[in-house]
C-alpha cells in the first residue's frame, strides 16, 4: 500500500522531532519532544512507512522504545 500524502508529512514531523531530541539536552524538553513523538506516532495515518524514516529517526524511536526492530 502507497504511503498517503498524510502519512509522508506524518513522517517529516517525525523526522524534525527527533532531530529536536537530538539537538536538546535538557531534560524536561526531551520529555516533552518524546511525548509528542508518542502522539505522532499513535495517531499516525496507517499507511505511514516506518522504513521510510530515516537510519537516524528510526535509531532515535528505537532508543525510545517507540518502535520495535521487527517493524523496520
Amino acid at each position: 500500500m502507497a504511503e498517503s500524502a498524510l502519512a509522508a508529512i506524518q513522517r517529516r514531523q517525525i523526522e524534525i522531532g527527533v532531530g529536536e531530541l537530538l539537538l536538546t539536552d535538557d531534560f524536561y524538553m526531551r520529555l516533552e519532544i518524546a511525548e509528542r513523538l508518542r502522539h505522532l506516532i499513535a495517531h499516525a495515518d496507517p499507511t505511514l512507512d516506518a522504513k521510510q524514516l530515516s537510519e537516524v529517526a528510526q535509531d532515535g524511536l528505537q532508543e525510545l522504545g517507540l518502535i520495535p526492530n521487527t517493524q523496520l
